[in-house]
């Protein structure tokens, strides 16, 4: 039987090129979302979907790019390489950043949206409304008329 320890994590990489220097781009695990979006938590709207997050995450977060940039490119939390990344050209940080999601999400960002909604969906219930459909059962025993039983005092 296979162990948790059987799975392999991701080592897919991806290599950017800017300005001639090829940079290695990994995907972020859980412990670094979680710390990115800890530090900035309107991030969190933002994984409402849609298939420009890049361009969007440019436009309405820009003090989050650094920081996503530095962890994809194996430096989570590093302040010198968040401030460096925050430096880039846009065009350099949206090439970064799209080669960093499509890795941290390889089935698509719809589809880990989904999951999580689901996931979500299920943790908040308390209690479920069940539908149950009641039939009549015959009764085990026929009335009985008042001719055919006589009461007994006791």
């Amino acid at each position: 039987m296979a162990d948790l320890l059987d799975i392999a994590p991701s080592t897919a990489v991806e290599v950017v090129k800017i300005n001639g220097i090829r940079i290695t781009v990994r995907g972020l695990h859980g412990d670094a979302i979680a710390s990115i979006v800890a530090r900035f938590p309107e991030l969190g709207a933002l994984l409402g979907g849609g298939a420009d997050i890049g361009a969007r995450l440019i436009e309405r977060f820009g003090g989050a790019i650094g920081p996503i940039i530095a962890a994809g490119c194996g430096h989570l939390g590093d302040e010198k390489y968040e401030q460096h990344a925050g430096t880039l050209l846009v065009e350099d940080q949206l090439r970064l950043l799209k080669a960093i999601i499509g890795l941290t999400f390889p089935n698509g960002l719809a589809s880990f949206i989904e999951a999580m909604t689901a996931l979500l969906a299920g943790a908040g219930e308390g209690e479920k409304t069940v539908k149950v459909r009641l039939r009549k059962l015959p009764s085990p025993s026929q009335a009985s008329s008042d001719e055919a039983s006589r009461q007994t005092m006791q």
